[in-house]
Formats: structure tokens, C-alpha cells, sequence
């Protein structure tokens, strides 16, 4: 993993996680139907899945070696954003549904009869298992959480579990995941594939493998995307899924062999900061918009079609995002080392070095 690779592959997250933003914003109840041929929130989901598995099979081999050390950054990347999350979802929508029930109620396929179970099951991502669909609240994006999580699991056991405990392991989270978050597994290691085989492109395709994906997803883009490909009605499989999800992972991580076989320009040292910093913020983006999306879109007076409304509602929301992720996810951190020392302590393990230095200073 280069600096530069880094550095592109930060700017397509970041990009991803934009694109969900405006792809809800320009729904009719939000914003009028501003940008209403924009729909590009689960082709953008679909990238993260790939990038994800490359990430995590990134990190596997250089950073997080053991089971311990995966675990641990991995609970914590989910939960120090998803708590938050949780509070400003619950807050958000109770406030907004006594102002103007109107954005909240069933009518836009958010169940609410039991709230709590909600929550509950979407805390140990269960929320798409089978033929469960729940969400935390009026939290849309959070359905893919449930399926990064389970992947996240299953990577774990075969890659640092050996004979009876990976079987097992494997077996009793396939059937707690189900049949449709296993449907989409091959996208997310598609991206565990290209970390594997990144190096085996001679140098001189890297270029026009790049162009040929761009080609090709513009070409398919252009004529209709995801509608040229049936989409089979069934509660076993993926929200909206179709043979075009397979198809986008393969672009999108052919994309990135090629990516990781160019001599790619860098830009600036302060744009590289800036590209960075919005790419940490990512996350929290992706989980935090919808909720504001929905309150604001309450509050803010006007039509949805008014241009002032559009402005403020964008503006607040995205705003909002960034500012709340810029503060929630720098504790990934923190979060991380207390959980190592609580697992020490349930494993009378010596605690960890920098907890020992803090007591005896």
C-alpha cells in the first residue's frame, strides 16, 4: 500500500460516502426531487464493500496480526461511531415525529411498531439476518452495517482460526447471518482479492485497465445501471439487489488493481490533508446524514422544492455530519484501549503497557 494508493483510495471513500448523502437528499420529501435522476447510494454502497474487504485484508497482514489486535480495532471502528449514532438517531426522530409525523411515519418502509427490539437487534446486527429487516430507528444507511459486520466475522475465523474452532466458528455465523448477507460476500472479498493479487498486473496495463473500468462503468451508467440488469422480488435477498451488484464489484476492483499499478500524481501536501481529513470523517458521514436529513427536512420551514429549504437542509445535514464525525471518530482510539483492558482483566491477562505506565505513574 503506497502513499499515493492511500491517498486515491481515501478520495474514493470519502466520495462514496458523499454520494449516499446526495442520493437521500434528492429524494422528493427532503428536498422536492432536486437531483432526482441522481441515484447512486447503493452503487456506493457496493464500493464500499470492496473496499472494505481490501482494507481489511490490508491491515491483516501489516497492522492487526493477531485475533486480539483485529478484534479489538474492529469493534472499535463500529461501535465508536455507531453509539452516537444510536443516541442522535433516537433523540432526532422523537423531536422530529412531534413537529411533523409526516417524514416518519411507515409509508417510506421504516417499520417502527417495536422500537426497542429494533435497536437491539441492529446492535448485534441481526438486522438483515434472513428474513429480518429492521433498522435502528429512521437510520436508512445502517442496513449495510449488518452485513459488514458479519463479514468482518467470517474473515476473522478463516484467516486466524485453525481446524474445529474455524469450522465451527464459520458454521454458527453463516446462520446467524443468513442466506442474504451471504449473497453479497463475494463483493466485499472481491476486494480481499485484489490486496492478494494487486502485484501480479505487469505495470504496463495498469493505465488502461484503469481507463477500461472508468469506460466501461460510464457506458453502463449511461444506459440505465442497475435497471438493465432484473431485479428478482424476494425477502431472501439484498434490499434492490441484481446481477448488477456482482458486476460493479468486479469494476470497481479491477479499478483498483489497475490503481495500484500506476504512478499515480500526488497533489499538494495541504490538499493531501484536506483529502485525509474529509476521508476519516467518512464513516461517520455515512451513518450520521440520514437522521439529520429526516429532522431538518422537519424543521426547516418552507416547500421542499423552495430553494431556501434546499439550501438549509443540505447545508445543516452535511454540515452537521461532519462536524459530529469530526468529533466522534477520533475516538476509535480511546475505545480501542478500553477494551483491551477490560479484556485483560476478563482474561487475568497483565494489562496493557500503556494502562501499566498509567498506574504507576
Amino acid at each position: 500500500m503506497t502513499n499515493a494508493l492511500s491517498l486515491y483510495l481515501d478520495a474514493l471513500r470519502f466520495g462514496a460516502a458523499l454520494t449516499v448523502f446526495v442520493s437521500h437528499y434528492s429524494t422528493g420529501r427532503i428536498s422536492g426531487g432536486l437531483f432526482w435522476q441522481f441515484d447512486g447510494g447503493r452503487t456506493a454502497v457496493l464500493v464500499f464493500f470492496v473496499l472494505s474487504g481490501f482494507v481489511i485484508a490490508w491491515v491483516s497482514e501489516t497492522r492487526e496480526r493477531t485475533l486480539e489486535e483485529y478484534g479489538l480495532s474492529r469493534v472499535a471502528r463500529l461501535y465508536s461511531v455507531m453509539i452516537p449514532a444510536f443516541l442522535l438517531t433516537a433523540a432526532l426522530d422523537s423531536i422530529g415525529k412531534a413537529i411533523d409525523p409526516r417524514l416518519y411515519g411507515p409509508e417510506w418502509g421504516h417499520g417502527t411498531a417495536h422500537p426497542v427490539i429494533d435497536y437491539v437487534l441492529s446492535a448485534v446486527f441481526l438486522g438483515e439476518s434472513w428474513t429480518i429487516r429492521v433498522l435502528p430507528g429512521f437510520n436508512v444507511p445502517y442496513w449495510s452495517l449488518n452485513y459488514e459486520a458479519w463479514y468482518y466475522v467470517l474473515f476473522a475465523a478463516a484467516i486466524f482460526l485453525r481446524g474445529r474452532p474455524r469450522v465451527a466458528v464459520l458454521i454458527v455465523a453463516a446462520l446467524l447471518a443468513g442466506p442474504r448477507i451471504l449473497f453479497l460476500l463475494p463483493v466485499w472479498l472481491m476486494g480481499v482479492a485484489v490486496w492478494r493479487w494487486r502485484a501480479g498486473l505487469p505495470r504496463q496495463l495498469g493505465r488502461p485497465l484503469v481507463a477500461v473500468c472508468l469506460a466501461g462503468f460510464i457506458a453502463l451508467e449511461a444506459f440505465g445501471g442497475e435497471r438493465l440488469f432484473w431485479r428478482p422480488s424476494s425477502g431472501w435477498l439484498p434490499p434492490d439487489f441484481s446481477t448488477y451488484d456482482f458486476v460493479l464489484g468486479a469494476l470497481v476492483a479491477l479499478f483498483i488493481i489497475g490503481l495500484a499499478n500506476v504512478q499515480l500524481p500526488m497533489p499538494k501536501y495541504r490538499f493531501e490533508r484536506l483529502v485525509r481529513g474529509l476521508a476519516g470523517m467518512s464513516f461517520g458521514l455515512y451513518l450520521l446524514h440520514y437522521p439529520l436529513l429526516n429532522f431538518f427536512g422537519t424543521v426547516v420551514p418552507g416547500s421542499p422544492d423552495g430553494a431556501l429549504h434546499r439550501v438549509l437542509v443540505f447545508g445543516l445535514a452535511l454540515g452537521g455530519a461532519l462536524g459530529l464525525a469530526s468529533l466522534i471518530e477520533p475516538r476509535k482510539r480511546a475505545l480501542k484501549a478500553q477494551l483491551r483492558a477490560a479484556l485483560h482483566i476478563l482474561l487475568g491477562k497483565p494489562p496493557p503497557p500503556a494502562v501499566a505506565r498509567q498506574r504507576l505513574s
